[in-house]
């Protein structure tokens, strides 16, 4: 499996030759060296329930890019601005006064220090990441809850380095003089992935997106609409009222209820991608009175 790396927004780094803005006519030839570097990326033990690596689970990735990164670390050991490569660094800039220390990250050096330039590294081709390679896996703490009225939570069985890991978690020790080792990365925790926030969500927070989802769907039976579609949104609506109380009967948790909500009549999902055709009937709009 081959991994892409992210272009950070407004970084144009000096590897980019093909373009004007990438020369720097002060160099005969590039500091920047690209590797392709065969890795393995950890897993936890259950994803979205158990993010610690007791298990040892792993993935074979192949990291295609530049054999370091430098990341512009301040006084508290965070990364501040974006990382540069080699040829940044030859460039003569100066370092910007709260950066202590332009730190090496040898892509090579281990499983982790690939992770770190996997997540950090600037984009040097348009490998695209097969989001869809995996299969749905049904999370444990999603039940059926009144047959297919309410969508049980899905994610992909195929994991990648940004699904697990927090690139904004990365710290150097000792900066100003930190060594090759001196630098570390965490997990995201299962609530930080769902909710974005290290907090579980409570049945207030339900009600609450219950109730702007309601809110949203006031207006969509019309008079004139034909039956079976008027029946469809008086059914969706009755399904999110009661939405709250079944879950809790189901003994769902708030985090995974939230993710259950029903899907509104005439839904589609999106096509996965320019070669998805499905072309499906016009949803029924209100008669236009202008």
């Amino acid at each position: 499996m081959r991994c892409r790396f992210r272009l950070l927004e407004g970084y144009k780094p000096s590897f980019f030759i093909n373009s004007a803005e990438g020369v720097n006519p002060n160099k005969s030839e590039m500091a920047t060296k690209i590797i392709s570097q065969g890795w393995q990326l950890s897993l936890p033990n259950d994803f979205l329930t158990d993010h610690s690596f007791s298990e040892g689970k792993q993935r074979d990735q192949t990291y295609d890019g530049p054999d370091k990164i430098f990341l512009q670390i301040n006084a508290e050991g965070k990364e501040v601005y974006g990382p540069l490569t080699e040829d940044d660094i030859a460039d003569g800039r100066p370092k910007p006064l709260d950066v202590v220390q332009w730190y090496e990250v040898d892509c090579a050096r281990s499983n982790l220090h690939t992770l770190i330039c996997q997540l950090r590294g600037p984009v040097i081709n348009e490998k695209e990441e097969d989001r869809g390679a995996g299969t749905d896996v049904i999370h444990a703490g999603s039940p059926k809850v009144d047959g297919d009225v309410y969508p049980q939570f899905t994610y992909s069985s195929t994991l990648f380095p940004d699904d697990v890991y927090n690139w904004e978690s990365i710290t150097v020790a000792n900066p100003g003089s930190a060594g090759p080792d001196d630098i570390s990365i965490q997990a995201f925790t299962p609530k930080e992935k769902m909710n974005g926030v290290d907090f579980d969500k409570t049945w207030d927070h339900v009600r609450e997106h219950r109730n702007k989802v309601l809110a949203n769907s006031d207006g969509q039976i019309a008079e004139d609409m034909p039956d079976t579609l008027k029946t469809q949104w008086k059914d969706y609506r009755q399904s999110l009222r009661d939405l709250p109380a079944k879950m809790q009967a189901a003994g769902v948790h708030p985090n995974f209820a939230d993710m259950m909500f029903p899907m509104e009549p005439n839904f589609t999902n999106p096509p996965d991608g320019p070669e998805d055709e499905t072309v499906t009937a016009e949803s029924w709009r209100p008669p236009n009175t202008m």
